[in-house]
């Protein structure tokens, strides 16, 4: 692999977490005035669940209140310096943001078998990081993010297609969409409440460019989620925070490693 370009990428990955701070940390809770009881928010007859959203408002403070911008979450100083006007250190999701971001690229552009692959996937891992920390944060997804992640994967997916030559891989990708998403849709019917619609939303996506590679990789890719999803929920349990956890956040990561470790997967199957 040219290390110019994993250097490139490296860059490309860095700027993006740095541009996508602020954007993913202005996302905010809109419910009513009460305590989330997210068991709750699947309703019954007689009462119907509580209208819970994400809301686009500022990126603040805790402490002081001072509206962020993309100049107070610098990569690297920010993490030492904190808010530029009392000190307060930033949310974790900062830092996480900003590291696995370039990280991801990296991995991403090292593992794929050429630069023309790759550039769909750089786009995937940015709508995969904001739905993570977004929905890590505050237990939602933006309900247009997976597809607008996907209309816009797609017309890459398609562009990729024809320049590599494989223009059927765009209607196994679609396929492999399509049943992902529907899988999750009948879990979702059946398991009311276990399972939010934003992660229905997001198989979808994760099915598109898993399913362009291999329709193995979706499989594998659930089952990495699932692992990690387990180990999150264990992890929940010990931390005495309940049962109930972010799903996805596990998905994204999940569908990440399948892609970094298609080369191995794929050869275990005689698939390479």
């Amino acid at each position: 692999m040219n290390a110019a370009l994993l250097v490139l990428s490296a860059v490309i990955g860095i700027v993006a977490g740095w541009q996508l701070t602020v954007p993913v940390h202005r996302y905010k809770e809109l419910r009513p005035l009460t305590p989330r009881d997210v068991a709750a928010e699947v309703g019954t007859a007689d009462q119907p669940p509580p209208v819970i959203r994400a809301e686009y408002r500022q990126a603040r403070c805790p402490h002081c209140h001072h509206v962020y911008r993309a100049a107070d979450v610098v990569p690297v100083l920010s993490w030492f310096r904190g808010c530029p006007s009392c000190g307060e250190r930033l949310a974790f999701t900062v830092p996480l943001l900003q590291v696995v971001v370039p990280v991801a690229m990296v991995l991403t552009v090292a593992t794929t078998s050429s630069g023309w692959v790759a550039l769909p996937y750089l786009w995937l891992v940015v709508v995969l990081a904001a739905v993570a920390i977004i929905d890590l944060r505050i237990w939602l997804i933006p309900w247009w993010m997976p597809w607008v992640g996907a209309a816009v994967g797609f017309v890459l997916i398609c562009a990729m297609s024809l320049v590599i030559g494989a223009p059927d891989a765009i209607v196994r990708a679609v396929i492999s969409g399509v049943v992902m998403f529907g899988l999750f849709f009948v879990l979702w019917l059946v398991a009311p409440g276990k399972l939010g619609f934003g992660d229905v939303r997001l198989m979808f996506l994760l099915g598109l460019f898993l399913g362009w590679f291999s329709l193995v990789l979706p499989i594998y890719g659930l089952l990495f989620g699932s692992l990690i999803g387990l180990a999150m929920g264990i992890g929940s349990l010990v931390a005495r925070r309940g049962t109930r956890f972010p799903f996805g956040p596990a998905l994204a990561l999940g569908a990440l490693m399948a892609l970094w470790l298609n080369g191995p997967l794929l050869n275990s199957l005689g698939m390479g």
